[in-house]
């Protein structure tokens, strides 16, 4: 008797401090949650031009299972950046299959503007609705987090210009000479051994550069028809662009195809062409 009144006594009180302070059971129907998978990225400019696709950005959901697809709107805030020069969008819904946990991918296209850029650009792309009213914004039950994810653009151009052809050693690989380059404006004046071919070692041709838009560091490159002069064989020669030429001053290189004429019986001839891509060392 003297051990059972002891353990009846301890049941009591057991049953007392139970009935007093029950443990507070969620309704884990009522907590689900809709945030982006990442709360920053950086993605290069040229990632769609690399991929032929746009990047891909995935919004996760976590609570009980839906048998229903639900929708979410986002908000893209630029800084720095602007659509239809830095990104462009088709639409700003994503859409969760029923019983997934993954969204489909919301696709933002990056443009490679071609311009060296000094400020960050970065985009903030935030939830702002959910079609289910269930769902709440972001992940956890207080202050939660992953409502928006920033996304900032890697710029590929340098911050040079074409005075970098401004240079006494280029590289022409027609023959492997080295000419000499000057800058005036939009001009790169070559002068040197331009092509491949001895009698000509003075040849000074003038190669206008226009960048592909405002402020860009590659472009298109062109020169008019050069008069070369007269070789020891007697005839006239001439330098004629073939095709569109090209540059990128962050390469340091310049490409231009010249077809080589010679003048007989009071006509131009066309004689052979030779690919030229200058660079700089």
């Amino acid at each position: 008797m003297k051990i059972l009144k002891p353990v009846v006594f301890l049941l009591f009180v057991l049953s007392n401090i139970g009935c007093e302070g029950e443990v507070e059971q969620y309704d884990f129907e009522r907590y689900k949650f809709v945030s982006f998978i990442d709360e920053e990225v950086s993605v290069p400019e040229t990632y769609t031009a690399d991929n032929e696709t746009p990047y891909p950005i995935y919004l996760r959901y976590d609570g009980s299972v839906l048998d229903e697809d639900f929708t979410v709107n986002l908000n893209i805030t630029g800084i720095n950046a602007k659509e239809g020069v830095d990104y462009s969008v088709k639409n700003t819904t994503v859409t969760f299959k029923a019983g997934d946990i993954k969204s489909e991918p919301f696709n933002i296209t990056m443009i490679d503007d071609q311009v060296n850029s000094p400020e960050d650009r970065s985009l903030e792309i935030e939830i702002e609705s959910v079609s289910n009213p269930k769902i709440d914004i972001g992940v956890g039950i207080k202050n939660q987090s992953n409502k928006s994810l920033v996304l900032h653009i890697l710029d590929n151009e340098c911050s040079s210009t074409i005075d970098v052809f401004n240079a006494s050693d280029i590289n022409s690989s027609a023959g492997n000479h080295t000419v000499t380059g000057s800058v005036s404006g939009s001009v790169v004046t070559l002068n040197g051994e331009l092509i491949d071919y001895g009698p000509f070692p003075n040849a000074e041709l003038g190669v206008t550069l226009t960048p592909a838009v405002e402020g860009a560091t590659a472009g298109d490159a062109s020169f008019d028809d050069y008069d070369a002069g007269t070789d020891n064989d007697g005839y006239v020669y001439q330098f004629r662009q073939n095709g569109e030429g090209t540059y990128d001053v962050c390469a340091g290189e310049i490409h231009v195809d010249i077809d080589v004429y010679y003048e007989s019986g009071g006509a131009w001839v066309y004689w052979y062409t030779s690919s030229n891509l200058f660079s700089t060392p």
